[in-house]
């Protein structure tokens, strides 16, 4: 047995143009076709309305969380000091300091759940954002202001009652 090989098959060089090609039975080239919108880069839009969102959230919980300490911190002009430390009995506040501490957890509250509300849409929509690639930068930013906006909206309110409080500090007992 020998092992010669097949003889060669006739070259055919391909065709130069499509009407060749299609007369000798060749399929078509793919001709030039423009990128359609899906190809197109996706808008960062819903990654940057998350973002907004969630800053939005903190600087308005912020300054609802910064006025009801303040408020609050107004209170302690109606301290007293006695043996189980520094106290305010409800029942010894006059009418104004009973509607003052109202307004003061009024606002407390609204700022921590317009923060909640808002914060929890920023950080919803960008997930959304970071997994389906339309502002990804954007919306890990959101998510990371969300998530860590509530301490900043504590630390104001905080702050704020700090700054109610000071100018009663020296008064009390």
């Amino acid at each position: 047995m020998s092992s010669t090989p097949p003889p060669p098959e006739p070259y055919n060089p391909p065709p130069t143009t499509r009407a060749d090609a299609a007369q000798a039975g060749y399929p078509a080239s793919p001709s030039y076709q423009p990128p359609t919108a899906a190809a197109a880069k996706p808008s960062n839009r819903l990654g940057l309305i998350a973002f907004v969102v969630s800053l939005a959230a903190i600087v308005i919980g912020s300054i609802l969380a910064f006025i009801g300490g303040m408020q609050s911190g107004a209170l302690v002009q109606y301290a007293t000091t006695g043996a189980n430390g520094t106290q305010i009995d409800a029942a010894t506040l006059p009418e104004s300091a009973q509607q003052a501490a109202a307004v003061a957890g009024l606002l407390a509250v609204a700022g921590f759940l317009v923060f909640g509300a808002l914060g929890l849409w920023g950080f919803i929509q960008g997930i959304i954002a970071a997994v389906k690639n339309r502002g990804r930068g954007y919306g890990i930013t959101a998510i990371i202001l969300a998530v860590l906006g509530g301490i900043v909206v504590a630390v104001v309110f905080g702050i704020g009652a700090t700054a109610g409080a000071a100018p009663y500090v020296n008064t009390i007992g």
